[in-house]
């Protein structure tokens, strides 16, 4: 799996590419999550355009960071998400919760749109 960090603006993209299996595969997408809290991120995206299946470890790692974020007032969003990793997340009902964009431009517009003019807090 690779992974890479950037910002888009105000928002923290994590991109990731290759399957989220959980275990030490997936080390450097823990590594990534945490690096962007350590950076006090309240806006992340993590981009699945490349990420061809997550298992249930996978799923764990996502809904871990996804709840971290809320905890601490901020907001995540997922995007890219293809029809393979969309049916499990259906499936697990993760879809109800975690949202998901087609595509970046589309996610920054709703972290915009939820907070015009820059940071939520």
């Amino acid at each position: 799996m690779d992974v890479a960090v950037r910002k888009a603006g105000e928002v923290s993209v994590i991109e990731v590419a290759g399957k989220i299996l959980g275990g030490p595969e997936s080390q450097a997408l823990r590594d990534a999550i945490d690096v962007v809290f350590e950076q006090d991120c309240e806006r992340l995206l993590i981009d699945l355009t490349h990420v061809p299946w997550v298992n249930s470890a996978g799923l764990g790692i996502l809904l871990a960071a996804y709840s971290r974020m809320r905890d601490r007032g901020g907001e995540m969003r997922f995007c890219g998400v293809g029809q393979r990793v969309r049916g499990i997340l259906k499936t697990t009902k993760l879809l109800t919760v975690m949202p998901c964009d087609a595509d970046e431009r589309s996610a920054i517009q709703k972290f915009e749109e939820a907070h015009p003019g820059g940071r939520s807090s």
